[in-house]
């Protein structure tokens, strides 16, 4: 019989396995804090506490219970947010009006689903500042004591493929803009390359920290690291491909030469929006698995980047939580999933989960169809 981990990475090797591989609980494959409350209302199971992922991103853990109902078929290797526990205690007091500074100094306010950026603590800075900025230490903000030992014993039970998060998302242009703001920062890119290089090295900086604290605990056990960096929105790239080669993909480079210094998983990366036209520079950079292929956005058409990038790539996520999932029945979702499988999944090289994490605009009725069509739904060659 296969396990969950062999059919995981069957599809990660491009060869078609039993069934399509299932993804839920990841950072960008969760669901926020109102639709897994709603979900586990809806599930009959609203007595578990709901456990927040991070505040930053208003994300919730999946309880073992909901995991194990859908087959799911990973494992995400998480090290405890000792900054979302004060982040937590921040915003349950009335006064702080649903606004918290997170670690990097940036300012945010919780709005339903998001955690809406309202502050930059770089906006204004001088070469000078960014010497004497506090810059944040992965070792005071996560706890990696216990990853080995947690990450040991799904090893060695061999039922689950392990998926890696950092703790941070691993990304570096979009850090840098959180902490200049978007217009400033792109303005460095242009016309203040030497500052936004600077910025950035600075910000690499921690992330290799991080990369370095995690790895040296798990790097022998997860079967696939997470990366992140949205470099694009919903009609096209968020800057010019001469940009991202000339100054943003040398960070990412090093990023993810470090990460395969550390361990042999696999890299997966995370870029909404109609990132297309940077896919073969992320293949360079060593990217092995694309996520979340938002294919409500231009120029994502899953039968193109199969057909283009098959060969290169795997995808993870597809399943429009754009369209489909807050507005569709269930007859509509079920669709969706057997469109996905088929464009992505047909030869393997797909897991399937969410377009990123679910919100609470999408009817539970309709997450529960997501997995029981994932469950049912058998390429005919599978």
């Amino acid at each position: 019989m296969t396990t969950h981990k062999e059919r995981v990475l069957t599809a990660l090797n491009h060869e078609q396995p039993d069934r399509n591989p299932l993804d839920l609980g990841g950072r960008q494959t969760t669901l926020s804090i109102i639709a897994y409350e709603n979900l586990k209302e809806f599930l009959g199971i609203s007595e578990l506490p709901t456990r927040v992922m991070a505040h930053t991103w208003q994300t919730s853990y999946m309880d073992d219970e909901v995991l194990k109902k859908f087959d799911i078929d990973t494992r995400h290797i998480r090290p405890p947010s000792r900054v979302n526990e004060s982040i937590g205690e921040r915003l349950a007091m009335p006064e702080n009006n649903n606004t918290f500074v997170d670690e990097w100094g940036v300012t945010r306010q919780v709005v339903g689903d998001y955690a809406n950026l309202t502050g930059h603590p770089l906006h204004s800075a001088s070469f000078a500042d960014l010497d004497t900025f506090p810059w944040p230490d992965p070792a005071d903000d996560y706890d990696f004591r216990n990853l080995r030992k947690q990450a040991k014993k799904l090893y060695e039970e061999n039922e689950y493929a392990l998926v890696g998060c950092l703790g941070s998302p691993g990304n570096i242009f979009e850090q840098s803009w959180y902490l200049r703001g978007l217009e400033e920062f792109m303005k460095d890119l242009i016309r203040n390359k030497d500052f936004a290089h600077t910025l950035m090295q600075k910000v690499l900086a921690v992330r290799k920290r991080n990369v370095e604290l995690y790895l040296n605990e798990v790097g022998d056990f997860i079967d696939v690291v997470q990366l992140a960096d949205d470099l694009a929105g919903q009609q096209n790239l968020l800057i010019s491909p001469k940009i991202y080669q000339e100054l943003i993909k040398p960070y990412q480079l090093e990023l993810c030469e470090y990460v395969r210094s550390l361990s042999k998983a696999k890299i997966y990366f995370h870029s909404c929006g109609s990132i297309a036209p940077l896919l073969d520079e992320l293949v360079e950079i060593g990217v092995e698995i694309l996520n979340p292929v938002q294919v409500s956005a231009t120029n994502m058409d899953t039968v193109e980047l199969k057909r283009r990038y098959g060969n290169k790539l795997c995808f993870w996520g597809a399943i429009d939580t754009f369209d489909v999932l807050p507005n569709g029945n269930t007859s509509d979702v079920r669709a969706e999933v057997h469109k996905r499988i088929t464009d992505l999944g047909t030869g393997g090289g797909y897991v399937m989960g969410p377009v990123h994490n679910i919100c609470g605009d999408v009817p539970p009725e309709n997450v529960v169809a997501v997995y029981e069509a994932g469950l049912e739904y058998r390429l005919a060659s599978a």
